[in-house]
Order: structure tokens, then C-alpha cells, then sequence
């Protein structure tokens, strides 16, 4: 496999947020979730599940609700705003005020020209949103007390909304509220809260309370068909198939509850809504379902999502709420990682020692410690939407939803116990965009830019002065999500979700080659070490081999490309980290979440039927295969090489991670 050094780093305190929301657009087969820090996350489902990408949010501003319209995607929160995002700049498109306070839930009709806010005011608001427009269009009657869910069925022309002890059916047409449903107080003095609601087209309604009851109405009379005790605390979200018969619910007590509409008996034509099934799987409490049309997708508190198979299939897929892009720099040259979160970044120094060890995985002792040089703040609290750091840590940059900032770094001596850092910002010469992706050529002469508006633009680095050097307009029509500079520092690849992966000359200031299409999303992608081939890998797992100076797929690429084990591109783990190493020209390393792997191009691939344990050699084994695998990092956010012979591991372990979550609802279990 190779003998290296490893640098452990779990300094990096990486903590992901609570699920907000999740919604579900068919049009673009993709899931929209926002989190308690304000960000929106795009997931594609045609491609198991990608993070392809990530909205900026902001402390100070709350999304307590999304919607899909189409191919539009609206939040709205605290702030009593309903607004409308650019899916290619990742920003916001339009916004409209509710003129009723805090907004609390949001949902479209299904011709997809209105919005229906509930508000804490007590007013269902309506938004015109025709002809890609965006504004107020009428309130309807105002009850007493907030509106906490809604739910709309254009077919009947009724709303359907939920508050505190009761819920109201609305007509469309009048703005009145048509029929009036009382629910029962657990205690005199604590209200019943309905958190969440559904409308059937057969005029059934369904409801989830505070007092940890699911319940179906009949809404032509407003009454009650069937209650459902099944949670021991609030219902916060509901689900409803396309089919209407099945209805999911969840909440404080950290299970998902599945209802169907079946007969009573082989005998019988008359239907009923029964249990069926519970799935135990969250930790704390889950926020928001969506289905998707196979699964039902699950998230709260405990920030990961759940997917659990419809059907006899019964398959489940727990995706770690660790970001699929890259939050580490890595300065290869200096021995620093620039770590990057929400709202500020930090430069460390890696811990050093000179010892050696023949035994594998005994722990060097360190004699100098990794050390924290500089923390680096936005103004405002402003979200970091990406960031760099040069190869011998000369310069740092990242963005925020107000640009690109640049900053000039001098280091009296990295090898000193506590070295004297000072900090530039250059303000000269920057493009007025924001950034999706920023990368810096590795002899630091240049940084380059994947602007928001879909374009490329190289920035020149000297000591005194900065410049733009070149750009390329309208680049592509499609988000960039990938830049990935050559060690020669000739060359830049770039990314995008439309699938297009092209290489640039610096020095020619033109398209040097296209790589040929290929229908998978490129999930991480490096040059080899004497920059003549590029290193794809893909969300269908594979791994291409691109020989730039042929325009050509590699004689191995070729070969091994169709070769691919079932068992390997069954995989839901993305590889997110790729490198290769000058030492080692003929190996492959990447990583996943789980797990660090090494692709030995000398050797042969497994039988397309090996079953997964055979898939891949152990440290120490003397199985011959391509594909070798070290499970002893896990939960790993950034994989790559420094200066000799040394690799750069960052984790942050799920016991980590769990330590800074709120208490999760006390449940008596068996035996205790």
C-alpha cells in the first residue's frame, strides 16, 4: 500500500446544524433542506443522494420553511419574508414581505402560481408568483392566535391550516374560513398545538398535535375518523405519498410512524387507517419528512438524514451531515491548515516531529504542537460560501455573499515555537461577485476565481500588487463545483453540474481540452503529479483517467473502466478527497467519510461478482487486488499530502459531533 506519516488533526471542531425543513421537488427530482444556521442545501436524488449545493445563510436570519414551485425554490422564516433563490448563483432571487409578521409555514397550489403563508398574526397570506414575479397578493380573514402549518388541495379550493387547540378549513375563492375543528386540551392551563397538517382529496384531513396524537378527519364535517397515540410527545411533521394512502409521522420521540389506508380484512371492501410500521433510527427529534417516490426522507436535531425504502425492498441509508465540499486547505509547502467555518476561518500550524517508526500505526510523539496563528472573521457574521489557502501559506482567501477577500500572510518562521504572523487585506482589483470555488495555482502566482455569475477569473499575485490577468465570460450555464490547479501550475480544471468537466491554460488563456460526457456528477477530481492526466471520480463511483496532452481517456482507464466491481458501485459513500503522490505514481488515494482507500493502477480489479468483504486487500493482507482500504480513520473531512512523506488526515468523530446536541427526549426502556 505505501508507508507514510500521518498527521491526525480532530482540532478542526466542525459542528453541523439541526435539520430545519426538508421538501422534495419531483420537477427536478432534488431535495431542498435548510438548517438552524440559515443555510439551504441542494441534494441530488438522480445521483444518489449528491450534496451538489450549498446556499450561505446567516446567524441572524432563521428559514423555518422551504417550497418547490417548479423548478423555484422559496423559504421563509422569522424575518416575515417569503423569498425566492437563484439556483445557479446560489443567492437570493426576489423577496416579498408578508405584512403579517413572522411567516411559520409555506405551501404552493398545485398550477404553481401561488404561495399560502401561514403567519403569527393570524393571517394566510397569498403570494402571486406567476410570469416568475414574486409579490402580495391578498390576506385572508384574520382568526386569533398564530398559524403554525398549512396545507393546500387546489383541486378542492381549500386550505387547511393548523394553530393553538384548533384547526380551520379556508375556501380559496372567499378568503373565509368554512369549517372550524376543536381539539382537546391534555391540561386545563397547556394548549394543544397542531404542528403540522395534510389534506386528501377525498376532503380527509390529518393533524399532528402537541399532544403526541396523529389524527384523520373527515373535513366535509369536521369531525374526527381515527386518532393514533403512537409518539409520546409533539408531533412536528406529517408526510403524505402520492397515492394517498400512506401517511408518515414524526416528531420529539425520535421515530418515524407509517400509516396505510387497507382493509380490515381478505373479505372486506371496507378501508381503514392502521399502523403499519415504526422505524427507530433518529437520536433526537425529527423536524421534517419528505417522500421522494421510493423513500422517506427523515432529519432533525440530530443533523442527519435518514432514507428508508418504500416497499418490500426495506433498504435504509443514513447520509452523516458532514459537507461534501471542501471546508480544509491544505498549504503543502508550510506544513498549515486554513479551516474553514460558518463565519470565520483559522490558519494552524501542523504539529511536527523528526522520529520514525517501522511499526505500523504506533503514535510518534510530537515535539513541536500544532498551534493556532490567525483567526479570521467576516464582517457582519456573514456565511463563508468557499475559501483557499496558497501552498506555502502566503495568502488566504475565501468568499462571502459580498464578494471575494484576499488577504497577504507573512510568517516570521513556522519553525519557531510561537512564529509572529501578520495579515494584509487587498482590496485592489477583485471582481465585484461572489465566489462558488477559489483555488491557487501551486508556484502562488495565481488565484482563480469561479464566480457566481458562471464565470473564470484569474487573479495575478505579486508581492506588491495584485491584478486580473484574465477571464472567461459565461464559462458554462451550470454552477461551477469543482476547481483543481496542476502541480506545474499550467493548468486548471473546472467542474460543473451540468456534467462538463474542461481543462484551462494559464499561460495559453484558452480551453486546452473537454473531457468527453459523462452522465455522473464529478465528486472530487486531482492531476497527477507531472500534470499530464487528470483523476475524476464520479457519484457513481468510478474513477476515469483523462490523459490531457492525448485528449484521450489512459491506456488504464480504458482498460479498467467497464471493470468496475457491482459491489463497489453499489457504494452510497462519496469519494470527496483525491490525491496522488510523486513517490507513488502508480496508486490512487481518496477518501470517503469511512474510510481511506488506495487504487493501485499495477494491479488487477476483482471479479465484477466479488461480494463486498473481497472487494478490497487489508493492511497486511496478501490478497493481489487494485483496490486497498484503511479503516482506521473514520469520519474523515479532508484527506491530502504534504511535504515528504507525510498525509494530512482531518476528522471529527460522531462522539464529537454528539457531545454539542441538546438533550434528546428521556424514554424508559426495557430492563431499566
Amino acid at each position: 500500500m505505501g508507508e507514510f506519516r500521518v498527521h491526525r488533526v480532530r482540532f478542526f471542531e466542525y459542528q453541523p446544524k439541526a435539520i430545519q425543513s426538508i421538501v422534495y421537488g419531483k420537477e427536478v427530482n432534488k431535495v431542498a433542506l435548510s438548517r438552524s444556521d440559515g443555510c439551504i442545501e441542494i441534494w441530488d436524488v438522480a445521483n444518489d443522494w449528491y450534496q451538489e449545493k450549498i446556499i450561505p445563510g446567516s446567524e441572524s436570519k432563521s428559514i423555518e420553511t422551504l417550497c418547490w414551485q417548479g423548478k423555484r425554490l422559496y423559504s421563509a422564516g422569522l424575518d416575515g419574508d417569503v423569498v425566492e433563490y437563484d439556483l445557479k448563483k446560489l443567492e437570493p432571487k426576489a423577496t416579498a414581505s408578508s405584512n403579517a409578521g413572522p411567516v411559520w409555514c409555506l405551501t404552493t397550489d398545485s398550477n404553481g402560481k401561488f404561495l399560502a403563508a401561514g403567519t403569527e398574526e393570524g393571517c394566510i397570506v397569498l403570494f402571486d408568483t406567476d410570469y416568475n414575479s414574486l409579490q402580495y397578493y391578498r390576506s385572508f380573514d384574520k382568526q386569533e392566535g398564530r398559524i403554525l402549518s398549512i396545507a393546500w388541495n387546489t383541486s378542492l379550493e381549500v386550505i387547511l391550516t393548523g394553530g393553538v387547540d384548533n384547526m380551520r378549513l379556508w375556501s380559496v375563492k372567499s378568503g373565509h374560513a368554512v369549517q372550524r375543528m376543536t381539539l382537546g386540551r391534555v391540561e386545563k392551563n397547556k394548549e394543544t398545538i397542531v404542528w403540522c397538517v395534510a389534506i386528501l382529496s377525498d376532503m380527509t384531513l390529518v393533524s399532528g398535535d402537541s399532544r403526541g396524537r396523529t389524527i384523520f378527519w373527515n373535513g366535509k364535517q369536521g369531525t374526527q375518523i381515527k386518532s393514533f397515540q403512537n409518539h409520546q410527545a409533539d408531533v412536528l411533521c406529517l408526510a403524505v405519498h402520492e397515492n394517498e394512502k400512506q401517511v408518515f409521522s414524526s416528531g420529539v420521540d425520535p421515530k418515524v410512524v407509517q400509516f396505510q389506508y387497507t382493509t380490515t380484512s381478505q373479505e372486506s371492501d371496507w378501508n381503514m387507517w392502521v399502523r403499519t410500521s415504526v422505524w427507530y433510527q433518529h437520536t433526537h427529534d425529527v423536524r421534517a419528512l419528505a417522500i421522494t417516490g421510493r423513500d422517506i426522507v427523515s432529519g432533525g436535531v440530530d443533523t442527519n438524514l435518514q432514507l428508508n425504502r418504500l416497499g418490500k425492498e426495506k433498504n435504509k441509508q443514513k447520509i452523516r451531515a458532514i459537507t461534501m465540499h471542501q471546508l480544509v486547505g491544505v498549504a503543502k509547502d508550510r506544513n498549515a491548515l486554513l479551516l474553514q467555518y460558518p463565519d470565520y476561518l483559522e490558519l494552524w500550524r501542523l504539529g511536527n516531529t523528526r522520529k520514525t517508526s517501522d511499526k505500523d500505526g504506533e503514535m510518534l510523539p510530537e515535539e513541536v504542537s500544532p498551534q493556532k496563528l490567525i483567526q479570521l472573521k467576516t464582517k457582519d457574521g456573514q456565511h463563508i460560501s468557499c475559501s483557499a489557502i496558497s501552498s506555502r501559506a502566503n495568502w488566504i482567501s475565501y468568499s462571502d455573499i459580498d464578494g471575494v477577500k484576499l488577504y497577504k500572510i507573512e510568517m516570521d518562521d513556522s519553525e519557531s515555537i510561537s512564529p509572529a504572523v501578520s495579515m494584509k487585506k487587498i482590496k485592489k482589483s477583485l471582481p465585484p461577485f461572489s465566489a462558488h470555488r477559489l483555488v491557487f495555482t501551486a508556484d502562488e502566482k495565481f488565484l482563480v476565481i469561479a464566480t457566481s455569475c458562471q464565470k473564470i477569473v484569474v487573479i495575478s499575485l505579486e508581492e506588491d500588487s495584485v491584478s486580473i490577468y484574465h477571464s472567461w465570460e459565461d464559462f458554462t450555464e451550470e454552477s461551477i463545483h469543482l476547481l483543481s490547479a496542476s502541480p506545474d501550475s499550467k493548468l486548471v480544471a473546472v467542474a460543473d453540474l451540468s456534467y462538463k468537466v474542461s481543462v484551462i491554460g494559464l499561460e495559453s488563456k484558452e480551453v486546452v481540452c473537454q473531457l468527453p460526457s459523462y452522465r455522473s456528477t464529478v465528486t472530487a477530481m486531482t492531476f497527477t503529479s507531472d500534470s499530464g492526466k487528470l483523476i475524476t471520480a464520479h457519484a457513481d463511483q468510478k474513477i476515469y483517467e483523462f490523459d490531457i496532452h492525448k485528449r484521450e481517456y489512459s491506456d488504464w482507464c480504458r482498460e479498467v473502466c467497464n471493470s468496475f466491481p457491482d459491489a463497489w458501485t453499489r457504494r452510497h459513500q462519496k469519494i470527496f478527497c483525491i490525491s496522488t503522490s510523486p513517490r507513488y505514481p502508480d496508486k490512487i488515494f481518496f477518501c470517503d467519510l469511512d474510510k481511506f482507500f488506495i487504487l493501485d493502477k499495477t494491479q488487477p480489479f476483482p471479479d465484477r461478482k466479488t461480494k463486498p468483504f473481497d472487494l478490497v486487500a487489508r493492511p497486511n493482507s496478501s490478497k493481489v487486488t487494485a483496490f486497498h482500504v484503511c479503516t482506521r480513520f473514520r469520519y474523515l473531512i479532508h484527506m491530502d499530502f504534504v511535504k515528504d512523506d507525510w498525509v494530512v488526515m482531518v476528522e471529527r468523530t460522531k462522539l464529537a459531533m454528539m457531545e454539542s446536541l441538546p438533550m434528546a427526549l428521556q424514554q424508559k426502556k426495557f430492563g431499566t
